[in-house]
């Protein structure tokens, strides 16, 4: 499926939130921002948290909410409907709905607990993790424990929990849309992985890593830029190899003039890219464009073969050098006294006035907020995602607050994806309360 021909979410309904709200949310499809405002516990964070479980099949979410009915409507007119129909002590039951965009249904009865959970709360003492999907806390000793393990070790039927949710067409159609959840909770992430350690050790404790967001998002464009530069060289390479057969063959040489004018472009470019760092200092033109006379044909030939392997070489760094310079304009222009900048050895660094280098977990709360947001919207969120940002404003001052939408509208217009965002923050609507949706008590 070609990202640019997913489904756009369109509307969202929820009955019954609570017991108390029925939200209804129209989104803004033109400008791909709508903001979601309104006081605590009328239930911002969880309708975005509803989107990300429906759209990404996790349908044991619904079992912690109460609701009565949950509609996504696509811009097709297609809609995903999720309709609880019965919640006692064991079970958790729903009627899971699919109307495509001409008017035929799919649908299913669907058990919204999972076996893990119900075993969980049978015992008393395991508690969701908060931090890690699927996971459990035993409250007695610390132990987490994966869903595998809770089925295994508190009942003997406890295999039978363990199934899965998915229905072909359920499966089929969620491959034309996607979604990426922002939390509020940002600067950390929970690590576990079950199959780094040995056979359980009853008298052992098993705790989840933490890791820093900043760090992680360092190394991560350190994996995107060693990428880039490799498909870099490859296709300087290619093009390298195949110059003379090509220049044999060429029919149609620029003229001086187109020549001039392509590679000022391809200078100016140049220039941009060294002052991101993605090219060296080095990087240069063999031949001084104001030099240019005229040239024969043969020539013309070489240079205008020169000016076009030029810009297919450049144009394997375009993609990342673009995301790059908005990440370290949107970020650089709030920071005082020190400065992100692109690290070939370690991808991303902050350095002092002084060009000290400093850790970037030294990041002051509010710029590690600042970076790890920018970062996740530029290089972590494909096109036509429905990105769901849970209070941007968290830890940023009043003034970053005002420029939040501004860059987010300008990130929007580079990747394509759309937005909806809770937040608090009457700094984040600003003037653009065309944008809001207002979530409040019910009339």
């Amino acid at each position: 499926m070609d990202r640019h021909q997913l489904l756009r979410l369109q509307r969202v309904e929820v009955d019954g939130l609570f017991g108390i709200y029925d939200h209804r949310i129209d989104l803004n499809l033109d400008e791909r921002v709508t903001l979601l405002h309104g006081q605590n516990g009328v239930g911002k964070t969880t309708v975005l948290r509803m989107i990300n479980a429906l759209l990404r099949n996790d349908i044991t979410y619904f079992s912690r909410i109460p609701f009565t009915r949950f509609l996504l409507i696509f811009k097709d007119n297609s809609s995903l409907e999720l309709t609880l129909t019965d919640s006692n002590t064991e079970n958790v039951m729903g009627s899971l709905t699919l109307t495509g965009e001409g008017g035929e249904k799919e649908s299913d009865n669907i058990e919204l607990r999972s076996g893990a959970e119900f075993l969980a709360a049978r015992t008393g003492y395991l508690e969701p993790h908060g931090g890690i999907e699927n996971t459990w806390i035993d409250v007695r000793d610390g132990e987490v424990l994966t869903e595998e393990e809770v089925l295994s070790r508190h009942g003997r039927r406890g295999h039978k929990y363990l199934r899965r949710r998915n229905f072909a067409w359920l499966d089929e159609f969620l491959q034309n849309a996607d979604t990426h959840l922002i939390e509020a909770q940002r600067l950390v992430r929970t690590h576990f992985d079950p199959t780094s350690w040995p056979d359980f050790d009853p008298g052992s404790y098993r705790h989840p890593t933490l890791i820093s967001s900043v760090v992680e998002c360092s190394q991560d464009f350190r994996q995107r830029l060693d990428h880039t530069m490799a498909a870099y060289g490859r296709q300087a390479q290619i093009l390298d190899q195949s110059f003379p057969q090509r220049l044999i063959s060429i029919t149609d040489e620029l003229t001086v003039h187109e020549i001039q004018t392509r590679m000022e472009a391809l200078t100016r470019r140049t220039g941009d890219y060294k002052k991101i760092g993605i090219l060296d200092e080095t990087a240069t033109h063999p031949f001084d464009v104001d030099s240019l006379g005229d040239l024969d044909d043969t020539q013309a030939r070489v240079m205008t073969l020169y000016v076009q392997d030029t810009e297919h070489k450049l144009g394997v760094l375009g993609d990342l050098a673009s995301r790059t310079h908005l990440l370290l304009k949107n970020v650089n222009e709030k920071f005082r006294h020190k400065m992100i900048l692109l690290d070939r050895d370690e991808g991303l660094a902050a350095q002092d006035e002084e060009n000290q280098k400093l850790p970037l977990h030294s990041l002051s709360s509010g710029e590690q907020h600042e970076l790890v947001l920018h970062y996740d919207l530029l290089f972590k969120t494909p096109p036509n995602t429905v990105v769901l940002i849970d209070e941007p404003e968290l830890s940023l001052h009043v003034a970053w607050q005002k420029k939040f939408l501004p860059d987010l509208m300008e990130i929007v217009r580079l990747s394509g994806f759309d937005a909806v965002v809770a937040t608090h923050s009457p700094f984040i609507v600003g003037e653009r309360d065309d944008l809001m949706v207002g979530l409040g008590d019910p009339i």
